[in-house]
């Protein structure tokens, strides 16, 4: 069974809220210590500006499955999506987590990517697909 992330919405624009609680069961990656390629539509919107883009994510599991980092991401399907580009933290943190939200559901937090318009940062939410 492969995940895929079905739906990811980036945001330039972060609102003040509260953060639910972490669920109490535990949610892992099968394989562990792995690193897998996600891939799906993606909906930046930076001042009042849409690229709508294909986002392919490298992402990598630790033994347990529990903890999970983007690596790379890659932006296509136009010559804006092309001109974005992920702004990783530096070392030795150079990748943005990943929270296993449910079964459905995750959200890779700490994102930024510049773009042609501007930086833009804040956490994703992404719907977990499985072929």
């Amino acid at each position: 069974m492969k995940a895929q992330f079905k739906a990811l919405a980036m945001a330039c624009v972060l609102a003040a809220g509260t953060i639910a609680a972490a669920p109490a069961f535990a949610l892992h990656v099968v394989p562990t210590s792995t690193t897998f390629i996600v891939s799906g539509p993606t909906s930046l919107s930076i001042l009042g500006v849409a690229i709508p883009c294909t986002s392919t994510f490298t992402l990598t599991s630790d033994s347990t499955g529990t903890v999970v980092h983007v690596t790379q991401a890659v932006f296509t399907g136009s010559a804006t999506c092309s001109s974005v580009h992920a702004v990783f933290p530096a070392a030795p943190n150079n990748f943005w987590n990943v929270a296993l939200n449910s079964t459905t559901s995750a959200t890779i937090n700490a994102v930024q990517v510049s773009t042609p318009f501007g930086t833009c940062s804040g956490n994703v939410a992404a719907t977990v697909t499985y072929n």
